[in-house]
């Protein structure tokens, strides 16, 4: 065999391990490992929506945004006629960046038109856990709701803890649905 052939099989095979350091091969931030290849969005819009409540962006699987709280998100997420899951995901700052648990974090999905709403609410009460405990060790807190009106979903997310956040949506369809 000759040096020129073992060393562009040397090189295929570094180039093959170097090019997985996306996929686990190699170390990877926990936040791009929690964005994997989404798209940031910036969400600083106007879209009407409902009840004189107004969205920042669109919101899909491919896309995710970046927030601080205290404060709000407002997104609207898509679903086509069926029963759909949406999953909101969040990705909290890491320990040593300045973050307060809060006492109150709230997630709020709607029907299209603003006719149903549903609640998610994590109150700190004398026991409960605050939201970095329910993130766990990896910082990741994520709850979800089933939709089932087709078209454009608010979902509205607050919380007064102080962190600063990564945000995505999971839209998975119901098993058994159109």
């Amino acid at each position: 065999m000759s040096r020129s052939f073992s060393a562009r099989i040397v090189l295929a095979l570094l180039a093959s391990v170097l090019g997985g350091a996306g996929t686990g091969c190699l170390p990877t931030t926990s936040e791009a490992a929690f964005t994997g290849g989404r798209g940031k969005k910036l969400c600083q819009g106007v879209f009407q929506t409902c009840l004189g409540k107004r969205a920042g962006c669109t919101l899909d699987s491919d896309s995710y945004l970046e927030g601080v709280f205290p404060g709000g998100q407002s997104v609207l997420v898509e679903t086509a006629p069926g029963d759909w899951t949406i999953k909101v995901v969040l990705f909290l700052a890491p320990d040593g960046e300045g973050r307060s648990p809060g006492f109150e974090t709230e997630v709020n999905w709607y029907e299209p038109g603003c006719t149903d709403q549903y609640r998610y609410q994590l109150s700190r009460e004398i026991g409960a856990l605050d939201l970095f405990q329910r993130a766990g060790a990896d910082n990741v807190f994520s709850v979800e709701q089933t939709v089932i009106e087709p078209g454009d979903h608010l979902v509205e997310v607050y919380s007064d803890a102080t962190s600063r956040y990564l945000l995505r949506v999971e839209v998975t369809r119901v098993e058994g649905t159109i």
